[in-house]
């Protein structure tokens, strides 16, 4: 019976030959990932002699299609190990391994970050560490400033001096989150900190460089608007968040439409279509020329040009490189006369950014746009036979194309909600349940009023006159920001659902991708996989960590209900957050000092009748609990303390990093550390120990 079915499987797979070189992506994906996932660094060779390998015994199967078959999605998956293996020898930046200074850093800033009400951040290329503190020195580094240390004036290529201190790049707040620190290192940051003193400018940029350049046009934009509608026009111009209010973010993440605020697909797209319809329309007024030359194809030409200016200017992220790669395949598919929008298309882009910057796999806005895109191309693939017959019997009026278009807005919301929907809950743990209705209104604003403007202002600005395109701009982030609000007030709006982890999340994808490359029977092949996704996902949360706790000691918690108790001084804030969005809480809740802590000895009794005791500071007393945290003193193992089942003084927390402690068999607790999980690798601290 086994036999049988494998057999019929194979042969759906073979008929389905046509739809093979869709899963290119999804074999990339699986290398790029496997390498990811390895505790210890491989050798360089090995991922180019398995695909020599493979490469080889595909040459060799010709008769026998099965085995070649194989061969060829394990020749992708190899592929992808290369292509992150190769990517990894790259960037080779090094790591600070531990806490410096303060030290003097001089470096050029590429990256200027003042969000209002926060501190201002900035990122310094090829960074001088006096004294050789750090050596190596890592390529970039980050530092935050105190708010009153000035920052303007300050601007991308300028040359700084500053007194700070560094600190290696932070792993994830807890087992399973995100790793902000691998993708820091992609980026080049082998360092982050704090300055100590007020930075000191030792050279001024070059006036025409393209960071300044972008720079100085978000502040142009930025003050020809008012807050925060000048900051999002920027964001959506130049690529430039950094000015944005964490308020307009968070509401605008809670609605649902957060996505209109990075530059993708529907921003390059529109822009592209834009400039394409309007050149067409001027030349095919002028007669000599729309009857002797074809001036479809030439407006797509410029379009391609005008989409790929505005990637460059938008700072060239994943989703931009992304649309700007189907954009440019649609536009030239119009100049030589043929259909593009199709999988193929879908699957071509995500080769190429898998080939070009493999890391941006592990990155939710990777995964959220090529979801909803596939989901789109996928779903309209079905339906367009329907909609064709529903016009036929229906007719052309304007009253048909109104509906025609409401119902296309409808339907693609619908799909690319559903599409993202896994993404958001493991990457953010939130789910907006009214997006569906908050895009229907800002999708078609940012379509007809603040895109359009868009263009006509960076058409005008040269010439001093974008004021008025400017403010079209201005109403329509307006009315979007007002339904961001709105919608962010309704009780529920982002619901707090507990973060699968990446076991889920893959089977979760694999069911979506077998239900749209798929055609016929071997769409059911998603069933048995949204099935076990769902069952990992309960596995997932079924059993809640005891207690939480950061590196540094400073922030301690446990899930109390719905809410998440922290001991003082709960900091970094960063990270209490992402403990509380991970768990599906609705809130964290610090302590009281008063109440919390004596003597230099914090107390928090667990929901399940264990305590937690964190020394905050240098004390002759051993405190009695069951769990015993002392960041900056050392303890013995055991004292006299009935009930004690957990110790971690300074020596053994720099060892795990952040951990979390989750209840064994009978009394027994086992704790789980963020270094286990992150394993020897190069972009962390241990690797650059001289422990690989």
């Amino acid at each position: 019976m086994f036999r049988q079915s494998l057999a019929a499987f194979l042969d759906a797979v073979l008929a389905e030959r046509e739809r093979w070189s869709l899963w290119l992506p999804v074999g990339l994906g699986t290398g790029v990932g496997s390498y990811l996932a390895l505790p210890v660094e491989p050798p360089w060779w090995l991922a180019p002699a398995i695909l020599g390998a493979v490469l080889a015994g595909i040459v060799f199967s010709r008769r026998t299609p099965g085995l070649r078959l194989a061969l060829i999605a394990l020749a992708a998956v190899a592929g992808g190990f290369v292509a992150i293996n190769l990517r990894v020898l790259t960037v080779a930046t090094p790591v600070v391994t531990a806490r410096q200074g303060p030290v003097l850093v001089e470096g050029r800033i590429v990256e200027l970050e003042a969000r209002p009400g926060e501190r201002p951040r900035l990122v310094l290329a090829q960074p001088a560490i006096a004294g050789g503190a750090v050596a190596p020195a890592p390529r970039r580094l980050r530092l935050s400033l105190d708010p009153d240390m000035a920052t303007q004036g300050f601007g991308p290529g300028d040359m700084l001096r500053v007194k700070a201190i560094l600190l290696p790049p932070p792993g994830p707040a807890m087992p399973g989150a995100p790793d902000h620190g691998r993708s820091m290192w992609f980026e080049g940051i082998g360092a982050v900190g704090y300055a100590v003193a007020a930075p000191e400018r030792l050279e001024a940029a070059d006036a025409g460089s393209l960071a300044r350049w972008r720079h100085r046009l978000a502040l142009r934009i930025g003050q020809g608007l008012a807050a925060p509608e000048g900051a999002i026009a920027a964001a959506l111009m130049v690529g430039e968040r950094g000015a944005i209010p964490e308020a307009t973010e968070e509401n605008w993440r809670a609605a649902g439409i957060s996505h209109i605020l990075s530059i993708s697909g529907l921003h390059l797209g529109l822009a592209a279509g834009l400039v394409m319809f309007g050149l067409r329309f001027a030349l095919a007024a002028i007669a000599p020329i729309s009857l002797r030359r074809p001036v479809k194809k030439w407006a797509a030409a410029i379009a391609i040009l005008s989409a790929g200016a505005y990637m460059v200017v938008a700072g060239m992220d994943v989703p931009a490189q992304r649309s700007f790669i189907m954009t440019a395949i649609v536009l030239l598919a119009v100049m030589v006369d043929r259909l593009a929008i199709t999988l193929r298309l879908v699957a071509l882009a995500a080769a190429a950014i898998l080939l070009i910057e493999p890391e941006a796999l592990m990155t939710p806005g990777f995964g959220m746009s090529f979801a909803s895109v596939t989901g789109l191309v996928a779903g309209f693939e079905v339906l367009r036979p329907r909609i064709g017959a529903w016009r036929a019997t229906s007719g052309d009026g304007w009253m048909q194309r109104i509906l025609l278009a409401l119902g296309t807005i409808l339907v693609s919301s619908v799909i690319a909600t559903v599409a993202t929907a896994p993404f958001a809950i493991a990457h953010f743990g939130r789910l907006s349940l009214y997006g569906l209705g908050a895009n229907l209104i800002a999708v078609p604003i940012t379509a007809f009023v603040i895109m359009p403007g868009i263009v006509v202002a960076a058409v005008l600005m040269p010439l001093g006159l974008e004021a008025p395109a400017l403010y079209v701009v201005g109403q329509g982030i307006a009315a979007v920001d007002w339904v961001a609000r709105a919608v962010a007030q309704l009780p529920g709006a982002a619901l707090a659902v507990p973060a699968m982890g990446q076991g889920a999340l893959v089977l979760f994808v694999l069911a979506g991708l077998c239900l749209c490359l798929w055609r016929g029977r071997l769409r059911l092949t998603a069933l048995p996989l949204l099935a076990a996704a769902a069952v990992a996902w309960a596995v997932d949360i079924g059993d809640p960590p005891v207690l939480l706790a950061h590196e540094e000691g400073r922030a301690v918690a446990a899930p109390a209900g719905d809410r998440l108790r922290l001991l003082p001084p709960g900091s970094p804030g960063f990270v209490v957050e992402q403990w509380t969005e991970r768990l599906g809480l609705l809130e964290a809740q610090i302590l009281a000092r008063e109440s919390a802590c004596r003597d230099g000895l914090c107390r928090m009794d667990l929901a399940d009748g264990r305590s937690v005791v964190v020394i905050a500071r240098a004390t002759d007393t051993l405190p009695c609990a069951t769990i015993v945290i002392a960041p900056r003193t050392s303890l013995p193992r055991r004292w006299d303390c009935e009930g004690l089942k957990l110790v971690i003084d300074r020596e053994r927390l720099a060892r795990t990093g952040s951990f979390v402690v989750e209840a064994g068999e009978g009394d027994r607790l086992r704790l789980i550390s963020v270094e286990q999980t992150r394993g020897l690798r190069p972009w962390t601290p241990a690797y650059w120990l001289g422990e690989h």
